[in-house]
């Protein structure tokens, strides 16, 4: 949809996987919390990408996915983590993927809250979008591909 090469697809694929490998560096007690982390524990979170990022960088096979993985949580507004990127200096395909990851996040039930439909889905990215998270004409392209797929189906 967007025209990417397979080589690009192919990282996002793998960013599905990979992104959060650096989890593994989080201590259990932050991981399992039930309830809402405390400062200490967040800026412990928000670690993961620089974790995963390291544990990716000597894989030569991987260097197309490492900047997906550092950067996936930065926002558009340059309030995201851990780099505070902003707008266009948030790599490309960090930023494809960023708009797959929370669609998914929100239509997938979790422990602490239920699935979000199609529908209250888009309007939730949307709303963040108009908040500065995301990448406005991604944004756009993400929900033509959405519409588009949803009535091939």
């Amino acid at each position: 949809f967007l025209g990417l090469s397979r080589l690009d697809i192919k990282a996002l694929s793998q960013a599905g996987v990979l992104h959060d490998i650096g989890k593994v560096g989080i201590s259990d007690a932050v991981l399992m919390k039930p309830g809402k982390l405390n400062e200490t524990e967040w800026e412990e979170m928000k670690r993961h990408p620089i974790i995963g990022a390291e544990l990716l960088a000597p894989l030569q096979t991987m260097s197309r996915v490492l900047p997906i993985v550092r950067h996936h949580h930065e926002q558009w507004a340059g309030t995201g983590y851990p780099d505070g990127l902003k707008g266009e200096e948030i790599p490309y395909l960090a930023r494809c993927f960023q708009l797959l990851d929370a669609y998914d996040a929100l239509t997938t039930e979790r422990p602490y809250k239920r699935a979000f439909t199609h529908e209250e889905t888009c309007n939730i990215l949307t709303e963040e979008c108009d908040n500065g998270r995301w990448d406005p004409a991604l944004m756009t392209q993400f929900l033509a591909y959405l519409e588009q797929e949803r009535t091939s189906e």
